[in-house]
């Protein structure tokens, strides 16, 4: 079944790339020419075309609307964060979309919501997943952003929210019996729950590779079908008759816990498994794992395209391969049956979706076995225990006892977690590998794998060369150039310099304004800022920073400031010096201090130099500051000159008017080929006295898409463009790119091209 389950998949794959023509030729092709095995796998590649075409394309939105009005109802988990909630609503067409709204929502309930329609994003700077990618695997169309108009009690007839709702109820009850983050642990091990996470605790979870206990999957589906069959042997049943029966319990537990991708490959294995079981046959199979992947990719076409996809089979497949080879050297260790297997287990699983991982996550997990060993037998506990606490929650002394072990097992798997994630290097951050390294890598296991029948050491040695092959490709040394990348951090700004010797300049590092703090003690600002340009610096593999500018200290400018100041080494900082009481500034300053950053009060004047020609001039503030300005702390924002071979690129920060009339009395050069505009393009900067003085080739501005402030302005758009500049926007380009050859780049289509 391996072959044709193969090609059934890779032409589903084709049709979802838009390559479904190219994909038939193809196959016509191959069975005319081929053999009787490959015609075999081609008639399988037909048939997935031919299903695909048949069923269609899933519903897309592919352009904004303008406010309307859209009756939906809740079909999946609500998640609640900052006074919204989030959740997956589907509307009478069948169309399923993701909606946010203030307050709160009720899986079930029926609603009309008054918002604006957009579609998924696809990567807004480099590096970045496709969030329409990820959100067509789970069956989204788009996302609706608004306020609930009218609502109505949920239907108990429709069938589409009853898995949402029980799920509902099940976690109240156990929030009833267990205090947080133990309730959300067992809510994470019996249906994959995970959002209420301290973020400290979702971190060290990722760091120690053990996340995976939180989304069902194999493990809570294997920990089912093995109680549900001791309970039916105990009552009697012969083997086939237990094997059988227990795939309804299998089925039923998956759709409880949402029937997403990892879950339903997991139901489809297990399934597999109990009926080779009922026939006397090996459980784990390569007919098994092709049987899984025929049966997601004809049932849930968009999802081959998913990471998920690949990262549980990938996993599955390891298993397949390594399992028993592992077992049986540890098996002459003279290790217990149980502790071997899970050992082997854990190690294949690891051979399988470690470089996968390190590409989606940017991560490398050393100690993931040995938190795995310790951790799943655990979470298979939990799942047993957090039954019980659900089941005789009525019954006093014993629901009180199934909660008691509940809570001592979830204790001691968060605290190994937390030890092991403190261990020295428990978490390696990588720029990602590229698919084919992983696609070769991938091919290299398996030969290992068939070399481990005759060299056990042979396997080992090419399992170890393809490993630091694919950890070669994850360097990113400097490529000679100076590249300027402004990110798209929203309303705010975020831009990263390299130099050509591969020292990195951070001016400002994203964020918002700020309004209260989040949930978990941290500011919107901070999360934005490590969400995205701390995201950037790793997959780019930076590891430290040398100089980081905070312009002025608005959350929408030092929001990822703490965050990356406690993430890697920053050699120095220049800020404004001007007071402010915001969240992320406070934290910031704490953060340098705390790891003896050094804190440099930049006036006009003083220049920094990278040792390989980058040249930073501050230009403003300059001493005494403005006053009665109306935005002091912007008008006192550091303005700076960046230098290199000729080519200057003008930094302005939020400084406007007030700012640029002193600047141009000042008597400084202030021509540049690129400039970044002002306050994000705000009406009160960009005077036209001010741009005859820059003349820049390419203007550039930092603004969030459908921002409350009117930015960019207008008036400021037809102030650049009168001096002939090319003007480029984040909202419509996303991340922008320039090298010092002046020949700017994005990563999406920019509409200003």
């Amino acid at each position: 079944m391996l072959l044709p389950a193969a090609a059934f998949v890779a032409a589903v794959a084709a049709t979802s790339a838009g390559a479904a023509a190219a994909a038939f030729a193809v196959v016509v092709i191959a069975c005319a020419l081929a053999l009787r095995r490959t015609r075999i796998a081609g008639a399988f590649a037909l048939a997935a075309l031919a299903w695909c075409a048949l069923r269609g394309a899933p519903p897309i939105v592919d352009r904004e609307s303008r406010t309307l009005r859209i009756a939906c109802t809740i079909v999946g988990d609500v998640r609640r964060a900052d006074g919204a909630a989030r959740f997956p609503c589907t509307t009478a067409g069948g169309v399923a979309l993701q909606v946010t709204v203030r307050g709160d929502a009720r899986a079930g309930e029926r609603l009309v919501v008054r918002g604006r329609l957009e579609p998924f994003d696809e990567a807004r700077n480099p590096g970045e997943p496709s969030r329409r990618a990820i959100a067509l695997g789970e069956g989204l169309s788009g996302t609706l952003h608004g306020m609930v108009m009218a609502r109505d009690a949920p239907d108990p007839r429709d069938a589409r929210t009853w898995a949402a709702r029980l799920r509902e109820a099940l976690a109240a009850h156990l929030r009833a019996q267990l205090p947080e983050p133990h309730a959300t642990f067992v809510a994470g091990a019996l249906w994959g729950e995970r959002g209420t996470l301290p973020p400290d605790l979702r971190a060290a979870f990722q760091a120690t590779g053990t996340v995976h206990v939180l989304v069902t999957a194999g493990l809570h589906l294997g920990v089912v079908a093995g109680l549900v069959l001791a309970l039916l042997r105990l009552l009697r049943a012969s083997r086939i008759v237990a094997s059988l029966g227990t795939i309804p319990f299998v089925v039923a537990y998956a759709w409880l816990s949402g029937a997403h991708l990892p879950s339903q490959r997991a139901a489809v294995m297990v399934s597999a498994a109990l009926l080779a079981r009922a026939c006397g046959a090996r459980l784990v199979s390569w007919n098994a794992l092709a049987l899984a992947a025929l049966a997601v990719a004809a049932l849930w076409p968009a999802a081959v395209a998913t990471v998920s996809f690949a990262l549980s089979f990938s996993c599955v497949g390891a298993i397949v391969l390594f399992a028993r080879v592992i077992e049986q050297m540890l098996a002459k260790r003279g290790l217990p049956e149980r502790l071997r297997e899970a050992l082997a287990l854990t190690i294949a699983t690891q051979i399988g979706v470690w470089p996968l991982s390190a590409a989606v996550f940017g991560t490398i997990a050393p100690y993931a076995v040995l938190a795995n060993a310790l951790v799943v037998p655990g979470t298979a506990l939990a799942i047993v225990c957090g039954a019980a606490t659900l089941a005789f929650a009525p019954i006093p002394f014993a629901g009180t006892l199934a909660a008691s072990a509940s809570y001592w097992d979830v204790s001691a798997m968060l605290e190994v977690v937390r030890i092991v994630a403190l261990l020295p290097g428990s978490q390696a951050f990588v720029a990602p590998p590229p698919a084919v390294a992983i696609v070769l890598y991938d091919a290299a296991a398996v030969a290992s794998a068939l070399v481990a029948r005759r060299s056990l050491h042979g396997a080992i040695g090419l399992l170890a060369l393809a490993s630091a092959a694919v950890m070669f490709t994850t360097l990113r040394p400097p490529d000679g150039r100076l590249t300027i990348t402004m990110l798209d951090v929203g309303q705010g700004d975020g831009i990263v310099v390299r130099t050509p010797r591969g020292r990195t300049i951070l001016i400002d590092s994203g964020g918002r304004l700020e309004r209260g703090v989040a949930e978990g003690g941290t500011s919107p600002a901070e999360q934005v800022g490590e969400r995205v340009v701390l995201a950037y610096l790793r997959r780019q593999g930076i590891a430290h920073i040398d100089l980081l500018v905070n312009t002025h200290p608005h959350g929408d400018h030092v929001g990822g400031c703490s965050p990356i100041v406690e993430a890697m080494p920053v050699r120095m900082i220049f800020d404004s010096g001007q007071p402010y009481g915001g969240h992320a500034y406070r934290d910031c300053i704490a953060s340098a201090k705390k790891h003896d950053v050094p804190i440099v009060i930049a006036r006009r004047g003083l220049r920094w130099t990278s040792g390989d020609g980058v040249i930073l001039d501050v230009l403003a503030p300059a001493e005494p500051f403005l006053a009665g300005t109306g935005d002091d702390v912007n008008e006192n924002s550091i303005v700076a000159m960046l230098q290199y071979a000729g080519f200057r690129e003008l930094l302005m920060g939020d400084a406007g008017e007030a700012a640029e009339a002193r600047l141009i009395g000042s008597g400084d050069d202030l021509h540049a080929e690129v400039v970044k505009v002002g306050h994000h393009g705000s009406a009160y900067a960009s005077t036209p006295d001010f741009a005859a003085h820059v003349r820049p080739a390419i203007a550039v501005i930092s603004v969030g898409r459908h921002n409350t402030f009117g930015h960019p302005a207008a008036a400021t758009i037809d102030t650049w463009r009168s001096t002939g500049s090319r003007i480029l926007r984040t909202d419509t380009c996303g991340a922008i790119t320039i090298g010092n050859s002046q020949e700017p780049h994005t990563m999406i289509r920019c509409e200003a091209f």
